[in-house]
């Protein structure tokens, strides 16, 4: 059962938080503190962490979900939707971020899917995602080569190794190569983090991922609990597996 922390500085809404997590038998609270220092000091190492960043302003935002990433998926749990709060929750290592306007249920999912090793983005976030990712340059300074561009984006998009292949008309060796040299130079060591990558990176669009041309071999699995990107249809039906 996926442990999880709560880092939440106001004692009722962390009361809250812990009892809107007790209604899932899949999940188990270990950790309920005031702070970040509170967490380390008791030494516990949850699956999750759920997060509210305000009181860590500025760049402490980047070391602390940096260094929660190091041992736990963090979930941001924020009271802004900020598309630059978004933006530097992400790059900092977030797995996932909804706001505290999310219900229950949304909420719940959020976690759930944290702790399986999944991307989540709260739904209705996305075009305050691309708003901020419009100001820059897709695959700005990463050195990526168009082929490897290409494979992020399948990848974001829901498809396996085997799948790209087929639309890229390569063998699944030299994907999995393409693969191991975007997680090297993007520093990502799952699919989670690749798509979290290339989202950042703008190669993930309000619009969307183009969906496949018939529902056949190529086309990705559609899965039970859906990554949630608010506007792209195509996006909510994948989820992004294996923290």
């Amino acid at each position: 059962m996926p442990t999880i922390g709560i880092v939440e500085d106001h004692r009722m809404t962390r009361m809250g938080i812990e009892q809107v997590l007790a209604r899932s038998p899949r999940l188990e609270v270990i950790a309920s503190v005031d702070t970040v220092h509170d967490l380390a000091e008791s030494g516990l190492r949850p699956d999750v962490v759920v997060l509210d960043p305000t009181p860590y302003s500025g760049t402490s935002v980047l070391h602390v979900i940096g260094a929660l990433s190091a041992t736990s998926a963090v979930l941001v749990l924020s009271p802004s939707a900020e598309p630059r709060d978004l933006l530097t929750a992400l790059k900092a290592g977030a797995y996932g971020f909804v706001t505290k306007h999310a219900d229950d249920t949304e909420f719940l999912s959020a976690v759930e899917a944290v702790a399986r090793g999944s991307f989540y983005l709260a739904a209705g976030l996305g075009g305050h995602l691309h708003s901020e990712l419009s100001r820059r340059s897709p695959g700005e300074s990463q050195g990526l080569a168009r082929r490897e561009v290409e494979t992020l984006r399948l990848i974001a998009q829901g498809y396996t190794h085997g799948q790209i292949a087929r639309l890229m008309a390569l063998s699944e060796a030299t994907v999995n190569t393409y693969v191991k040299r975007i997680r090297a130079k993007l520093n990502a060591g799952n699919k989670a983090e690749l798509t979290r990558k290339a989202i950042e990176l703008g190669y993930v669009d309000e619009t969307g991922p183009e969906p496949a041309a018939s529902p056949g071999p190529t086309a990705p699995a559609a899965v039970a609990d859906p990554l949630r990107f608010g506007v792209p249809a195509q996006l909510r039906v994948h989820q992004l597996s294996g923290r």
